[in-house]
């Protein structure tokens, strides 16, 4: 079949170009993102209620919700934090639920909670699916010197977030830093208690007269007209004038009682953009659309939107994700061509021939293009590891070609045309691309199938790497000789003179190869000792491997400098906002003052899941691009950070940790971009506050941890209000009316709804600030006895003062402590965990407290046991393919006893260079396995061949195998170090993610070639080897009977 194709070499040509045509279209037609679209099962709820406190938000709203959320099929955990005004539960699903049909479930378990929630929530819980693409592609900063922030905030909600989120691939925009505009009337508890009223009288005052509702219709027979009343109150000087109550026949409006004015729903919600009040916009995208293409549409349609807005709004687009994302794939591509480059470089001073180069170079393009077909096929994004796939895989897909123009540049100096030289070449080693090819494949196979996190994250890899692999072997048994045959010239006689160049270059392949001649012909005599090389080297691989561990750690994934960072601060937990802000102005004057920032945005109020926290808020900072030229830094990002962190251990009343923002593995599962792990409380009663303080105390006197916080050490001042029941009972005081008055004083009630063209406001009823502060305003609070008689709540109550914690956490319903911290110098997740885990047993935590790990080190110990059974279904699998291809159980271990060289040399390389032992260590070794075992196949099917076909000796054939097999053996492995050595440098934005890769790859084949290429043969011999052991021991017996039966015939009867 194959010589018939070389013979069409138009038809294959026009073929592959159109491959190509196809592939460029695709490529254009492929999403762009950081990282594959990982849809974990997982669902965020999020509820609020403002004003209420931690404590109530957890018995309260997390409760009933957790009571039915816990009930859905397939949950894996379910965690939830309770602050100041806000509740944030997080569900894990199991790997392999749908996490649409997840989100359903959520759905209804919300709605049948309905009942058991607070009457007075503003709004229903919400849910959000997670998704690594969750993380804002972009935020939008709208600032103004005039306008209030409550008008910023309206403009973002009203005319840019929908207008956004109409853009094809967004698929949410969350306005933040702000409340929507409102009506806040702040009452006056002394004018109240002169004219004889209640906050409840106010609130039942408002919500009568400020009402909507629809009237019905007028009708004479012949036409109708719809029925209105021009009941409702818009401005604050409407408000004001509302008559509320008449006392000694004198009206009482409510300006007479309360202070009306238009400010913010929650007066707890700030942000600034550098110096300048703002209110941001965070926009995620689709999970399947292209980042680069919908941030750039994006910022396309801001300045017509910019138009609509009144002229001293200013609109700025920052915390741009898709800047690090177009750099990393730019400095990828840039990495794909020098890789292009140095695999040309070494086929052309192997081959020393242009045309076969060239040739052998077409199955580059050709792979791509049909791997970028597969990819939007299948539905793949452009991201950094499809990538670094498409980078690694050129040294795959062209030894392909290599092995076959080697062997027919071979044929052609042993005398053939080049037509019968391809047609040869082909038949002798056709059936060993095959074997490559299945083999290769069966190494990703695994990678394929299965449903945990790591298999998901590797599966556009391994996909993309296979599918170029396939095109390859396609290409190099049809295109690759049809060229050869068409295009290369015969041998020349008598040859040439050569060249300088040539001539140095042929000396240098013949000094190589006699060196390696004479070394194979000491390992063969020694065959015995090599013999023990594969497991000597897997023992020294463990060791290794264990050292790199301990030296360089682990962690999911390499930390990338992403040129972003967040801090998350925290102040007093009964700080005043107005206290908070003064904190966060000074924060803001630090970080703009360093060299190395671009852009601060502020937030306050609002923790990282989005819930409002009196005392704390958070900073999103862009620094400038890393370069040394002029507007750009120098430093790293870890060096920033370091540099930050000093001033702000300066800083009294505050307390900042900072952390770079991170595409994956970094962010997911932190708290404020912090590491985090839980205690969870299986005693029940008070058991968990002292025993996390502990474990707390034994963290933060360990250097390697620092910014080392939890729940408890935010306990703020709680006044308890302890009612007598008894005398409220006789006076004919419900405490349902000792809550309603509190929460109408004291909370941010939201009592009326004020309706617009195109939106709908609050009506804010709350208490003034003289009041609300002082426990004197809250005894002289007054409610309603049953004779209507005015009783302050001094009569039936008295305050206790207490101390609670500024957050409640659960986790799986049980009360638990969240303990965050972040990692000091160059201290990985891994050796972090070890430590918490010394932390908590040196403690001496009770059993029933159960340590359970959040984030990077929890994904850690999953990926290291998930690795671990991937690269052993990886070697199982291709022993499977290989044993069928050879029907041989032995010659599979031949094959695969050139593991564990690689293996050394990658973690050898590791250790070396200290390099952390990541996911990018198991791609590393899964790529190993597939390149070095195409040593051993080429090898070993040569001197299959030749036994079988000329009936050469096993030694004979292997020696002739090894020797002819030599140079493409030595090309293939020299074409994939050239394609890993830029991985390997590690230049350009993103170059933490790609350079472990690189670095394992290089060292691995370095190792590898120089130990396979002399324990191979001495393994391969080995069947052979106990075969004439047995033929001699066999032979001795019979000898030993013959000498037994002579004796017998020959001795006197």
């Amino acid at each position: 079949m194959f010589e018939a194709l070389i013979r069409r070499p138009i038809g294959l040509s026009l073929l592959g170009l159109g491959l190509v045509l196809a592939g460029l279209w695709t490529y254009a037609l492929l999403g762009v993102a950081a990282l594959p679209s990982l849809e974990f099962p997982g669902v965020t709820v999020l509820a609020q209620i403002p004003g209420a406190s931690a404590q109530t938000m957890a018995t309260t709203v997390a409760a009933p919700l957790e009571r039915r959320l816990g009930r859905i099929a397939g949950l894996r955990s379910m965690e939830s934090q309770s602050s100041e005004g806000s509740l944030l539960i997080q569900l894990s699903f199991e790997f392999g639920r749908g996490a649409d049909k997840a989100a359903r479930d959520v759905q209804a378990a919300i709605n049948d909670a309905a009942p058991d929630l607070p009457a007075d929530m503003p709004a229903p819980p919400q849910y959000f699916k997670a998704n690594t693409n969750a993380i804002p592609v972009l935020m939008v900063a709208l600032t103004s010197d005039t306008q209030p922030p409550e008008r910023l905030y309206d403009l973002a909600d009203t005319v840019l977030k929908p207008a956004i989120a109409q853009i094809p691939g967004v698929a949410q925009v969350q306005v933040s830093g702000g409340a929507p505009h409102a009506v806040r009337i702040e009452l006056d508890n002394a004018s109240l208690a002169a004219k004889g009223l209640l906050a409840n009288d106010v609130a039942n005052a408002l919500v009568a007269a400020n009402v909507v509702s629809p009237l019905g219709l007028l009708s004479d027979g012949r036409s109708r007209m719809s029925l209105a009343v021009d009941s409702g109150l818009r401005e604050p000087r409407e408000f004001a004038d509302l008559l509320i109550a008449v006392r000694n026949g004198a009206s009482v409006r409510l300006g007479d009682v309360a202070r009306v004015e238009s400010g913010q729903q929650d007066r707890y919600q700030a942000a600034w953009f550098g110096a300048h009040r703002a209110v941001t916009l965070q926009v995620g995208k689709r999970a399947d659309a292209n980042a680069v293409a919908t941030v750039a549409a994006i910022r396309a349609r801001l300045p017509a939107l910019r138009a609509s807005l009144p002229a001293d709004v200013a609109v700025v687009p920052m915390f741009d994700l898709t800047q690090t994302v177009r750099s990393g794939l730019h400095e990828v591509e840039i990495a794909l061509l020098l890789s292009v480059a140095m695999v040309a470089a070494v086929m052309l001073a192997f081959l020393r021939r242009l045309r076969p180069t060239l040739i052998a170079m077409l199955s580059v393009p050709l792979s791509l293009a049909g791997a970028f077909v597969a990819m939007w096929a299948l539905g793949y994004s452009l991201n950094t590891l499809s990538l670094v796939a498409l980078v690694l895989c050129i040294g795959f897909v062209v030894d392909d070609a290599i092995v076959v123009i080697e062997n027919i540049v071979r044929h052609m100096e042993l005398g053939l045309s080049p037509a019968r030289a391809a047609a040869a070449a082909v038949g002798e080693i056709g059936f060993t691309i095959v074997s490559i090819t299945l083999s290769l494949i069966a190494v990703f196979a695994p990678l394929l199938l299965g449903d945990n996190e790591l298999v998901i994250l590797l599966r556009e890899f391994s996909a993309t790497l296979a599918a170029a692999v396939v095109i390859s072997a396609v290409v190099s048994l049809t295109l690759t000789p049809a060229l050869c045959a068409r295009f290369l010239a015969p041998e020349p006689v008598p040859p040439p003179q050569p060249s300088r160049l040539e001539a140095t270059l042929q000396r240098l392949d013949q000094a190589l190869h006699a060196r390696y001649e004479r070394a194979l012909v000491w390992a063969m005599r020694h065959r015995r000792l090599m013999r023990w090389q594969p497991a000597l080297l897997l023992l020294a691989t463990l060791a290794v491997a264990w050292a790199t561990l301990l030296s360089a750690g682990g962690g999911f994934m390499p930390e990338e400098d992403t040129g972003m960072l967040q801090a998350t601060f925290r102040a007093d937990t009964n700080v005043s906002p107005a206290r908070l802000g003064e904190h966060a102005q000074g924060l803001i004057r630090i970080m703009r003052a360093d060299p190395a920032v671009l852009h601060v945005t502020t937030i306050l109020g609002a923790d990282s899941g989005g819930g409002a926290v009196g005392s704390t808020g958070t900073m999103f900072v862009d620094l400038k691009p890393k370069g040394a030229g002029p507007g750009q830094r120098v430093d790293s990002l870890k060096q920033v950070i370091e540099r930050l962190d000093r001033r702000y251990r300066e800083l009294a009343g505050v307390s900042v940790a900072l952390s770079p923002l991170q595409l994956l593995g970094g962010d997911e599962g932190r708290s404020g971009g912090l590491f985090s792990f839980q205690l969870v409380n299986g005693l029940g009663g008070d058991e968990l506050q002292p025993w996390a303080l502990k474990t707390v105390a034994a963290l933060r006197a360990m250097p390697q941890f620092r910014d080392v916080s939890s729940d408890y050490d935010a306990l703020g001042k709680q006044q308890t209000l302890q009612v007598d029941r008894a005398l409220a009972g006789r006076l004919g005081v419900s405490m349902g009316d000792v809550d309603s008055a509190l929460a109408s004083a004291f909370g941010q009630r939201t009592v009326s709804v004020i309706y617009s063209d195109i939106a709908q406001y609050w009506v804010v009823l709350t208490s003034s600030d003289e009041g609300r502060l002082s426990v004197e305003g809250l005894l002289q609070t007054r409610v309603r006895a049953a004779g209507g008689a005015m009783v302050p709540l001094s009569a039936l109550a008295r305050v206790e003062p207490r101390l609670a914690p500024a957050s409640v956490s659960h986790y799986n319903q049980l009360e638990s402590a969240k303990i965050r911290y972040n990692l000091a110098g160059d201290v990985t997740p891994d050796r972090a965990a070890a430590l918490i885990r010394s932390a908590v047993a040196k403690a001496g935590v009770p059993a029933g407290i159960r340590l359970s790990l959040d984030g990077d080190s929890q994904r850690l110990e999953s990926a290291q046991s998930n690795g671990l059974i991937l690269l052993l279904a990886a070697v199982a699998a291709m022993y499977i393919v290989l044993g069928v291809l050879y029907e041989s159980l032995l010659h599979p271990l031949t094959i695969l006893s050139t593991l564990p060289a690689a293996a050394l040399g990658a973690f050898a390389a590791m250790l070396v260079t200290h390099t952390p032992l990541t996911l990018m260590t198991v791609i590393a070794v899964l790529l190993l396995i597939g390149i070095v075992k195409k040593n051993a196949i080429l090898m070993v099917d040569f001197a299959l061949t030749a036994e079988r076909e000329r009936g050469l000796a096993p030694p004979q054939a292997i020696r002739e195998a090894a020797l002819v097999r030599f140079r493409p053996i030595l090309m293939t492995t020299l074409a994939a170090i050239g394609a890993a050595l830029p991985l390997a440098i590690g230049f350009g934005v993103g170059a933490e993610m790609r350079q472990p890769l690189g670095i394992a790859i290089v060292g691995g084949l370095l190792v590898s070639q120089l130990l396979t290429l002399l324990s191979t043969p001495a393994i391969y011999l080995w069947h052979y080897d106990r075969s004439l052991r047995k033929a001699a021991r066999r032979e001795r017996r019979a000898l030993k009977r013959a000498a037994r039966a002579t004796g017998a015939v020959g001795s006197p009867a």
